[in-house]
């Protein structure tokens, strides 16, 4: 836009002519841009690979690796959050609820870090789909599948498909034996409830299937309020709200059964001791242990927008020039124009209202949108402001 084009926009939001959303985005760009641009290279949204060819990339920069339940490390040092929370609101924001049609499989706890946002759970009642819903403190439900899973401890970690939901629990570093815990229990659809708890003990159980030995598991007590007894997959949790262990079900041994001896037959032999199912708390060693090996692809999908864009030069306005749009990316399916000629070109300005002043900015923007998220954009093509509408999808 030149500075006579800029004037007369100037002059209709002054004069009232601008929408009021247009008004607010506009003058915070004509504040912010300077009088001379310096053309970008592109960046971590797109690479070009010649001319001819223009490869489409995925709009933000890898995921951080996976940290370990926080807490579980000394020199971690927890987010500090922006209001202080009572022990009993950390655990009711940390605390999501996994469902499927209609019915709660069991209970989760996020874990807690800057972008982290997945979710530790017991692994047994997804049974053989990897598939289920998550419930968050809010009301809100996103899809999610499980990333990672140990068969023997019963531990999965779930990864949201969409979200930034990350309110979680931090793990404990005090012992739980003979200390006052709680723990959330789904007693219906819903919100789970949570109860009193203590340890019993910590005892040796088996997997359970039978096969393996799950060394110093905490053997847990609900209070109250549970006539079905734990839920699974859900926290055991000390009065700070610190995690000490998650429930999984277990199998505990019992005597042999020997044959009765009947004479001349040969000598009794012991039959294999049956092994009742229970639900035990998997305490933080064993959680840690698990977290460890989680594979670096078990990460929330990367949403895509779908453009080759370059910093706009020659102009008095900021913003992203559309080159190249991806076939049947978010861009294309939102009427995003592309070319090399900047008259026909959308020129991305802001995104949901942030004002966009290089191709960096922009995937930082969409970096912080979920898959199926509906982001607005302010685009000016031909002198003319016009807003368009994309749904993020997964990155391919």
């Amino acid at each position: 836009m030149d500075r006579q084009r800029l004037s007369t926009r100037r002059r209709e939001v002054s004069s009232g002519r601008a929408s009021i959303r247009e008004r607010a985005i506009l003058l915070r760009i004509v504040r912010s841009t300077p009088s001379r641009l310096a053309f970008s290279s592109l960046a971590a949204l797109v690479s070009v690979a010649s001319a001819a060819s223009v490869v489409f990339a995925p709009s933000v920069a890898k995921s951080a690796p996976l940290t370990p339940l926080p807490g579980t490390q000394a020199a971690e040092v927890p987010r500090a959050p922006t209001t202080a929370a009572s022990p009993a609101e950390r655990l009711s924001r940390g605390v999501v609820t996994i469902e499927r049609d209609g019915r709660v499989l069991s209970v989760g706890a996020v874990l807690s870090g800057d972008g982290d946002g997945r979710i530790l759970t017991a692994l047994s009642p997804f049974g053989a789909s990897d598939l289920a819903d998550v419930r968050y403190a809010d009301g809100s439900v996103v899809h999610a599948k499980v990333g990672h899973r140990d068969r023997a401890w019963d531990l999965a970690l779930l990864v949201p498909l969409a979200g930034k939901w990350v309110d979680g629990l931090v793990a404990s570093g005090d012992s739980p034996v003979g200390e006052a815990l709680q723990a959330p229990v789904a007693l219906r659809p819903g919100r789970p409830v949570v109860v009193a708890a203590r340890v019993r003990g910590v005892v040796d159980v088996r997997a359970k299937e039978g096969n393996g030995v799950l060394a110093s598991v905490l053997d847990v007590e609900l209070q109250g309020g549970a006539p079905n007894g734990p839920t699974v997959g859900a926290p055991l949790t000390d009065r700070s709200g610190g995690v000490v262990g998650v429930f999984v079900r277990a199998c505990q041994a019992t005597l042999p059964v020997v044959a009765s001896a009947i004479p001349g037959a040969p000598p009794p032999v012991a039959a294999a001791p049956p092994c009742v199912p229970i639900v035990v708390a998997a305490p933080v060693a064993a959680i840690r242990e698990f977290l460890s090996h989680t594979p670096i692809s078990a990460v929330a999908p990367t949403p895509w927008l779908g453009i080759v864009g370059v910093t706009e030069s020659g102009s008095t306005t900021r913003g992203v020039r559309v080159m190249a749009v991806a076939p049947e990316s978010p861009a294309q399916k939102g009427g995003l124009k592309a070319s090399n000629d900047p008259a026909q070109a959308d020129l991305i300005v802001a995104v949901d209202g942030q004002p966009v002043d290089s191709p960096e900015r922009l995937a930082d923007l969409i970096s912080r949108r979920a898959i199926g998220d509906h982001v607005k954009l302010l685009l000016l093509s031909g002198g003319k402001f016009r807003e368009g509408a994309v749904v993020l999808r997964a990155a391919p």
